[in-house]
């Protein structure tokens, strides 16, 4: 059976609409790293649960695909493919966290999605050919055990990886083994229900995404969808068949984009960090910290008001500019020291 028999289009599909959501996520990410929109926007609730869902899409997929290669071709531990691919990502993993220690010192990516795919792969292996009442089980204790288990005997840098610390290390990208090896898992279950259970070894070459009984309608709806404009289709069912390839370059051209786009543009002064030193060197003078905070933000809204604000926050202020500023300033703190 040749590679491109052995894939489903769906699950394609669906792992390229997760790359390009991964692709939105990052761009967030470096728009407020280069300083064009607000430094606190990739840390909102909405962008974390956002970061979360991709994430836990990425490695349901993995669990599905797991049980399509080895419906297709065999036991996989017995798979030189599966063997070289997972190397692939060993490699993958380790080259962003050498680049992440050089980038980012004090948030490094030592243990992300990769490193987490790759060992949640070979933990998976076992429930792959089993019954997927047991993947289910295995996913559940995956999903539970950092509440019960937790311990500081894990605090340990040796042990981050694991899930089972305390506290969340810094990172910018931590999916440690424990909780996130039971979406694998579930993906497991849900390959095996769909997958493994309507095609047996002899029909191998049966397999088709027509064919499998998928239990929500939304993904086969989405497919059919998707297929009535043939190029987007076969667009993103493209990213999703060259899924690494696309993780690794997309990081490296959105900054190299935003590296040449500094050099010809000036991006908006970030009002978040003009906010907090405003509000330090308030507190600094005596002021209470509440009404430090209140009166800065109230001065940028109004200089954003007043279209001052590139010039407050650049230190350009025309002497007129600088006295229209004060006032506002002064109108601001005393509002704040009201309430």
């Amino acid at each position: 059976m040749s590679d491109t028999q052995a894939r489903l289009p769906l699950v394609d599909f669906l792992r390229g609409l997760a790359l390009w959501a991964m692709l939105v996520f990052h761009l967030v990410w470096d728009l407020a790293q280069f300083g064009w929109i607000d430094h606190d926007a990739p840390y909102t609730p909405i962008m974390h649960w956002f970061g979360h869902a991709i994430a836990v899409s990425f490695l349901a997929l993995v669990g599905v695909s797991l049980v399509l290669a080895e419906t297709a071709k065999g036991p996989l531990w017995r798979s030189a493919k599966f063997w070289r691919r997972w190397a692939e990502i060993v490699l993958a993993a380790s080259a962003i966290s050498a680049v992440s220690f050089w980038l980012f010192p004090t948030t490094p990516i030592f243990f992300g999605i990769l490193h987490c795919i790759a060992l949640a792969s070979l933990f998976a292996l076992p429930f792959v050919a089993a019954p997927p009442i047991r993947a289910l089980a295995g996913g559940f204790a995956a999903l539970l055990a950092p509440h019960f288990f937790a311990s500081p005997l894990f605090d340990d840098r040796l042990f981050w990886w694991t899930g089972l610390g305390t506290y969340l290390p810094a990172s910018n990208d931590f999916r440690p083994l424990l909780p996130w090896l039971a979406y694998v898992l579930f993906g497991v279950a849900l390959g095996r229900w769909t997958i493994a259970g309507k095609f047996s070894s002899r029909h191998r070459e049966e397999i088709s995404d027509a064919a499998i009984p998928w239990p929500l309608p939304a993904p086969a709806g989405l497919l059919r969808s998707a297929r009535n404009d043939g190029r987007v289709f076969r667009a993103v069912t493209f990213c999703g068949r060259h899924s690494l390839t696309f993780y690794l370059v997309h990081q490296p051209l959105l900054f190299g984009f935003f590296t040449l786009l500094g050099l010809v543009a000036t991006p908006a002064p970030d009002a978040g960090d003009f906010v907090r030193q405003c509000a330090v060197q308030c507190v600094n003078e005596g002021v209470e910290a509440e009404i430090c905070e209140k009166s800065c933000v109230c001065v940028v809204e109004k200089a954003k008001n007043a279209g001052l604000w590139n010039n407050l926050a650049r230190g350009r202020l025309t002497e007129p500019e600088k006295s229209t500023v004060h006032d506002e300033a002064i109108a601001c703190y005393a509002e704040a020291a009201k309430k």
